[in-house]
């Protein structure tokens, strides 16, 4: 990880201090990361910080991205499967990135691509000319060793690390946009998720999100019991207000579902 970027993290135990590496070097492959306030200590390995405190209690299909076999044929065949499973006809790869970068706009500081999986979204963000550093953030182990070998294959400088949202170790303030592209049905407080997203952004900065709608009562339980938590548009208007970010907007292609909020320019951190 890029010394630059350390000074974005936030202890998450703590949730004070920022975290300091064990020596000056520009880029952070190995040791751990230290909280001066509450001592806390984190480890570092090829360049992905752990800042996970406790075993992440996952669904089924998320144990199923644990396994190193799925991580390595994750964007060719597992992610366009599951997405034929939750949307029926999902849009192709390259127009799923211009959808998601059209609405991400031109963020004036670093990006956070939360449930990033190997990286795909986030290795294009970070071969555009002139595009903010892009960070990405999973929960999954083996994800997250498959992207650092993808980002390294393709050239592209992407800082990954290893959290689960709804929680976001970053600073008050840090970001310029938070993107899930496809990811956010996996998070189930959706709230406490805004809230952390409306907090670690910048004024005017953007969350950009793909998901899909709720199935028919009979098929909803069963993906429930699977730890999916697809969502209204109604019911993300009123949670992306509550947590004050504006300027909802949403693209629908029933079941599949994108959408669009800010944080006002004149908002303070939360």
């Amino acid at each position: 990880m890029r010394r630059a970027l350390l000074q974005l993290l936030r202890c998450p135990r703590c949730r004070r201090s920022h975290l300091s590496p064990p020596d000056d070097a520009a880029v952070l492959h190995f040791g751990p990361l230290r909280c001066a306030d509450c001592g806390a200590s984190y480890p570092v390995a090829e360049g992905v910080a752990d800042l996970v405190l406790e075993p992440p209690r996952l669904g089924a299909v998320q144990r199923g991205l644990e396994q190193r076999w799925v991580a390595r044929s994750f964007e060719r065949y597992v992610r366009p499967a599951l997405q034929r499973a939750l949307t029926r006809q999902p849009l192709d790869r390259e127009s799923e990135y211009v959808l998601l970068r059209t609405l991400l706009g031109q963020p004036e500081a670093p990006v956070l691509d939360v449930g990033c999986g190997t990286g795909w979204v986030a290795r294009k963000l970070a071969r555009e000319p002139g595009f903010p550093p892009v960070l990405g953030l999973d929960v999954s182990r083996a994800m997250l060793e498959e992207g650092v070998g993808q980002a390294r294959e393709d050239g592209a400088a992407v800082d990954f690390l290893r959290a689960e949202a709804p929680a976001l170790p970053f600073q008050d303030a840090s970001l310029g946009a938070v993107l899930m592209a496809g990811s956010l049905h996996f998070v189930e407080d959706l709230g406490r998720l805004l809230l952390e997203v409306a907090r670690v952004l910048r004024p005017e900065g953007r969350w950009v999100a793909a998901t899909y709608l709720p199935p028919a009562r009979p098929a909803a339980a069963l993906h429930r019991s699977a730890g999916l938590h697809p969502r209204t548009e109604a019911s993300l208007k009123a949670a992306a207000s509550a947590a004050g970010l504006v300027r909802f907007e949403r693209v629908s292609l029933p079941p599949l579902l994108v959408v669009k909020a800010q944080k006002g320019s004149a908002q303070t951190p939360r």
